[in-house]
């Protein structure tokens, strides 16, 4: 059975008078989140934010340029604890990890709104920076510490290539993300992990030379 993801966080009640720093940001962000989540990236306005949260309008202005940084501020943070790189046995069992959490995240709300905001900041430079600075890049350079580690340990061939690795890989997961043509199952990922690592391991490597030795004694 698959995981289901986690309930997103449901909007703060308004409250009286004037909310500490950590308690505002963190209302602003559960309000932003469920608003996002019920209605798409649109329905997260200032005013519904504001109204939700119980925070000022000139407040939220101060830490986000608009709302759909305050969305993506709040998607980040909601995501971020369940999509950690935890090391396993090998760099196959690492990255199959990896993806699987990734696509059990994505499932259902999570996956939608990752697609309003990809969407969005299509058209928004400032949104566009908040991915490549708070997302893809802290993302990929966790999966180069890992390749970094296997390479270390014998592992990958050389000759290796950590970008055209992590392209392959998570461009495919996010080409069904978005264009949801095919279901992101299990299967698939560790059918996926497999082929793109398909030669590159050590123990590819032994599996591919116990195979030209018993090629030769036929």
């Amino acid at each position: 059975m698959s995981k289901q993801p986690a309930p997103l966080s449901s909007p703060a009640e308004p409250t009286l008078g004037r909310p500490r720093s950590a308690d505002a940001t963190q209302a602003v962000r559960a309000a932003a989140l469920a608003l996002a989540c019920e209605g798409g990236i649109g329905h997260a306005t200032l005013a519904r934010i504001s109204a939700h949260s119980g925070v000022a309008k000139t407040t939220i202005y101060r830490r986000w340029p608009h709302a759909a940084a305050i969305v993506m501020d709040a998607f980040l943070e909601d995501i971020t604890p369940l999509i950690r790189y935890r090391r396993k046995a090998d760099i196959r069992a690492t990255f199959t990890t990896v993806l699987k959490e990734l696509a059990h995240a994505l499932r259902g709300p999570r996956g939608d709104l990752l697609r309003h905001l990809l969407g969005a900041a299509q058209s928004d430079a400032d949104l566009q920076k908040a991915f490549l600075d708070l997302w893809i890049g802290p993302r990929r350079a966790q999966a180069k510490e890992v390749i970094a580690e296997a390479r270390a340990r014998g592992e990958l061939r050389k000759d290796f290539d950590a970008e055209i690795f992590v392209d392959t890989l998570f461009g495919a997961v996010y080409y069904r993300l978005l264009i949801p043509y095919a279901p992101v199952t299990d299967r698939y990922l560790e059918a996926l992990v497999n082929q793109v690592l398909a030669g590159a391991t050590a123990r590819d490597r032994q599996a591919a030379s116990e195979r030209a030795r018993n090629g030769e004694e036929k």
